[in-house]
């Protein structure tokens, strides 16, 4: 008993650093990470839905803008709010029920008739895949070796890619046939199963231990080992040796902690980061179809335009994750931003099918490989008492950005056409370049902060 007591954070990290990636770890990554395809899927699909839905409620492109602003709306107040609370409720309980109640309001959505409503459950369809956003990866974080972390990351947001390419199809085979109401109905049973699945998943140890939770700790650290020893095969490595530290306080920090003299740079640099990357990113990901559409490409086609184009997605978030390995992750966000003002460039002034696809998948393939890592960076930098707070916050930072590059591009997109879009990412993106590199710490291969 005496040993539990005394366990301590840098203890724990340390006996999770040295263990070799496992079944244990694809366990975790998987049941974690799979509703993470329905989230994107949903908010993918939602685009297709919209685009569909202008010749049935006769609206313009400006209300699409508008609506998906509101939805953002509920990402933003969902990353900031749920994030605080899986770090004062914990995180299994946390990501265990956004994910049934996200499952419940997608749903319900297709069920509407007007557009007034559906933004309404838009907006909290959207709170609790915010929800999910901040409080899934920095639990996985938790669990996962420093030395491996950033590769996991990467195949974490392969499903986030997933779900993105399987928006396209899944809107073309059921929206044309069934309508659009049942491309938000049958993503709900899927997201409910993990959901499910999610009741079997250990307990961070790490916030265990900072609550004063130290028998449970300990409990699910050796759970953890035997589960890699058993899959591995053979004896674990030894846990270097460290100096006995003091009991780490229960006592809770808050928020304002973020902007405290400790973290101030940091914060403000990673908010500029998230709001340039997911300013960006939605626009591209909720303006494709229309886009599309109002250049003359029937609806059926520019589904299959946008197929080919968030393919690129996919190998953008797994490679993503040996680049940050490769890199670092401060200079793969350089790279990611840098591309995406080239390629988006390029796409703005795009005229045939080859460079339309050509373009907007390349500047898909690198906004997916600094998503990466903007969410490989960001738990590295706080210490477990504020890791999901911080996570939540500077996600909702990268829906203040979606929501404000939404309405703008809506509005300007309607009097010029998509040759707006690069006028207005590429001075953010170079700006968070700027902010990025002067004021981002490396990380590579380093254990998680710790207070």
């Amino acid at each position: 008993m005496a040993q539990t007591e005394q366990l301590t954070l840098g203890e724990a990290s340390d006996r999770l650093d040295r263990l070799p990636a496992s079944r244990f770890h694809a366990k975790i990554l998987i049941v974690a990470a799979l509703s993470l395809l329905f989230d994107t899927l949903d908010t993918a699909v939602t685009g297709f839905v919209l685009a569909s839905l202008r010749s049935v409620w006769h609206f313009d492109a400006k209300t699409i803008g508008v609506v998906s602003a509101i939805g953002l709306s509920g990402y933003l107040v969902g990353s900031a709010i749920c994030g605080f609370i899986a770090d004062h409720l914990g995180r299994k309980k946390t990501i265990l029920f956004t994910l049934i109640l996200y499952s419940v309001f997608s749903a319900s959505r297709g069920l509407t008739d007007t557009v007034g409503a559906f933004a309404f459950l838009n907006f909290f369809t959207w709170f609790f895949v915010g929800a999910e956003s901040s409080t899934v990866p920095p639990y996985l974080a938790e669990l996962w070796p420093s030395q491996t972390r950033g590769k996991l990351v990467g195949w974490m947001m392969a499903f986030f890619g997933a779900g993105i390419a399987l928006s396209s199809i899944w809107a073309l085979l059921i929206i044309p046939t069934l309508g659009w109401r049942w491309a938000l109905f049958l993503t709900a049973p899927f997201a409910l199963i993990g959901g499910v699945m999610r009741s079997v998943l250990p307990e961070s140890p790490r916030w265990l231990i900072r609550i004063g939770r130290m028998a449970d700790a300990e409990a699910v650290l050796r759970q953890v080992e035997d589960e890699v020893a058993k899959s591995t095969g053979r004896a674990l490595p030894p846990v270097a040796p460290r100096p006995r530290g003091p009991q780490v306080s229960p006592s809770r920090v808050h928020p304002s902690e973020l902007l405290g003299t400790a973290y101030r740079s940091l914060t403000l640099m990673l908010w500029a980061a998230w709001f340039a990357e997911y300013g960006v990113l939605y626009t591209y990901q909720i303006f494709l179809p229309t886009i599309l559409s109002a250049e003359g490409h029937s609806i059926v086609n520019s589904f299959r335009y946008s197929v080919i184009i968030y393919s690129a997605a996919i190998p953008g978030y797994v490679l993503g994750g040996y680049v940050v390995e490769w890199l670092d992750r401060k200079y793969a966000i350089l790279l990611s931003f840098a591309s995406v003002a080239a390629f988006g460039t390029l796409f703005g002034h795009s005229q045939s099918p080859v460079q339309i696809m050509t373009f907007a998948g390349s500047t898909v393939f690198f906004l997916s490989l600094g998503s990466t890592a903007i969410y490989t960076y960001t738990p590295e930098l706080y210490p477990t008492e504020i890791r999901a707070t911080a996570m939540g916050i500077a996600s909702a930072w990268g829906r203040v950005g979606a929501v404000t590059m939404l309405l703008v591009f809506g509005h300007l997109f309607a009097i010029h056409g998509k040759s707006m879009l690069f006028v207005i990412i590429d001075p953010i993106l170079i700006t968070a370049s700027i902010v990025v590199l002067c004021v981002g710490p490396p990380t590579r291969g380093k254990p998680l902060q710790e207070a």
